[in-house]
């Protein structure tokens, strides 16, 4: 886990400098916005080589901002709420997506990178670490200058289970969760 998140930030950290080295070529290297939409929480367990999921639907709403380091590559952190509802309970998650967005074509992107999720609720996570780390996968198009579409998966690569769980001792279980996002941005 410590070198998920020392590799996540030594790219991050290189990005930054190799950014701040180059030649600035427009005033608009920096944008921000807001974003918000439908989300699934897709919850994967595992015991032994039987795999079981559910999902669960909410909505998103967030932040993200936008640094360019070419016309074609930039970086787009966000903080991004989640809440998921199923037979009247419900949960919050925090989520830190911290993505490198390639653009191969105007007004259409391609993102990628490690995302950062924290489960709000100390009850839903009885049991289960709160605090995980994905790969989040996506793509966004830019219907005007400021609105935004996005898609997004992210897979869950930290076992969510804190420890073993009572009568399943000797089984090999893991507990992961996937996260599917599609929204609207606005871009300021």
């Amino acid at each position: 886990m410590r070198k998920i998140y020392c590799i996540s930030a030594l790219l991050i950290f290189g990005l930054l400098k190799g950014y701040a080295q180059e030649e600035q070529t427009s005033s608009n290297d920096f944008n921000f916005g807001v974003k918000a939409g439908y989300s699934s929480v897709i919850l994967k367990v595992k015991v032994d080589d039987i795999s079981v999921s559910d999902d669960v639907s909410g909505f998103y709403f967030g932040v993200f901002g936008e640094l360019s380091f070419s016309e074609k590559f930039g970086f787009q952190p966000e903080v991004i709420y989640s809440s998921y509802s199923q037979d009247g309970e419900s949960s919050s998650v925090l989520q830190v997506p911290l993505l490198i967005k390639f653009i191969p074509a105007e007004r259409f992107g391609i993102m990628a990178g490690p995302q950062f999720d924290y489960l709000l609720n100390k009850e839903d996570a009885e049991g289960l670490k709160q605090l995980a780390v994905g790969i989040a996968l996506g793509a966004s198009f830019d219907i005007t200058e400021n609105i935004i579409i996005e898609t997004r998966y992210s897979f869950g690569l930290t076992d969510r289970l804190d420890s073993d769980l009572e009568g399943l001792e000797g089984f090999n279980v893991e507990n992961r969760f996937n996260y599917f996002f599609v929204g609207l941005a606005y871009r300021f």
